[in-house]
């Protein structure tokens, strides 16, 4: 296997790793069973990781950065969430009442689960694995156009999977016409900009351990804000929406390595999974502290041998 192939591998296994493993949301420990969970994991292999390749790779080939790759982050969280699971309108999925905090009555959304679930994809789903991946394996291009193509087909039958298996398990919901096509809009709206950006590549020059500071704190911020029971729904939004300002506003000023907020969010999934593990039993516990064990060496080792001379 060429280094490249090996490259695309490892992002597509460390996108739904993040998404739904070291977050704790699935167990090899069960239930279900291991071959049904490793059967879950290929689709979401199929999804989280092709997208995440998909996204990282139109953004390399245009010579783009880091906000085209949050913008594509974003279209895609909108289409998994809007369009295929429609956790963004369905104010029962799994028997969540997701929608109850924050809501807004003409848009038939919740404020404080859709700012969440969005930022997840794009920080945690997104661009951690890219992160890391590319502290590995460098920023080049790593697909030619047949790549391309068979990575997009394995997308297109991800999404497919995706839906059909979410509208089963969320009773057959399915969103309204406006709804759909304005989540529709949003994301290709989304995919326009993020095309549209030109960021000339600039030189890392922030602090790696501030910078990995500044990703743990914001990051442990916005996931306890989101679990504070009793903080008001509206200000929680404001809340984790500053944050990520913030942060924001922070990388752009700073310029720090990608991989040092890469691994600060990493520890927060890490801590995240853990508590949930301690309410899944023994098993789960003992299998989530070896994955998150397992991720943190890999961060460890990403950190020390970066590869990306530059940050933008």
């Amino acid at each position: 296997m060429t280094l490249r192939k090996t490259a695309v591998a490892a992002l597509a296994a460390l996108s739904p790793f993040f998404a739904e493993f070291l977050l704790g949301d699935q167990y090899l420990a069960g239930p279900p069973e291991v071959g049904r969970q490793l059967a879950m994991f290929a689709m979401f292999m199929m999804m989280y990781g092709a997208g995440a390749v998909l996204i990282r790779e139109v953004a390399r080939r245009r010579n783009r950065g880091w906000p085209t790759i949050l913008a594509l982050a974003l279209a895609y969280g909108v289409v998994e969430e809007g369009l295929l699971t429609q956790t963004l309108f369905n104010p029962h999925y799994l028997g969540l009442d997701l929608l109850k905090y924050a809501y807004i009555p003409w848009l038939g959304m919740g404020g404080q689960w859709t700012v969440y679930v969005l930022t997840l994809h794009v920080v945690w789903s997104i661009a951690t694995p890219i992160a890391i991946a590319e502290a590995f394996f460098g920023r080049t291009p790593w697909l030619r156009r047949p790549g391309l193509w068979a990575w997009s087909s394995v997308l297109a039958v991800g999404c497919a999977g995706t839906f059909f298996v979410s509208y089963r398990m969320g009773q057959h919901f399915l969103a309204s016409p406006a709804q759909l096509i304005g989540a529709f809009l949003v994301a290709a709206g989304l995919v326009f900009a993020a095309l549209r950006l030109t960021a000339t590549p600039k030189p890392v020059r922030g602090n790696g351990w501030l910078g990995f500071a500044v990703g743990l704190v914001a990051s442990t911020a916005f996931q306890v804000v989101m679990k504070m029971a009793h903080l008001p729904p509206w200000l929680a939004v404001v809340v984790m929406l500053a944050l990520e300002v913030a942060v924001f506003a922070y990388a752009i000023r700073a310029r720090p390595p990608a991989i040092s907020l890469a691994a600060g969010a990493t520890v927060t999934y890490g801590w995240v999974g853990l508590l949930t593990a301690l309410d899944a039993g023994f098993a789960a516990t003992v299998e989530q502290s070896v994955l998150v064990a397992g991720v943190l060496v890999l961060v460890v080792v990403a950190c020390s041998r970066r590869r990306t001379p530059r940050c933008s």
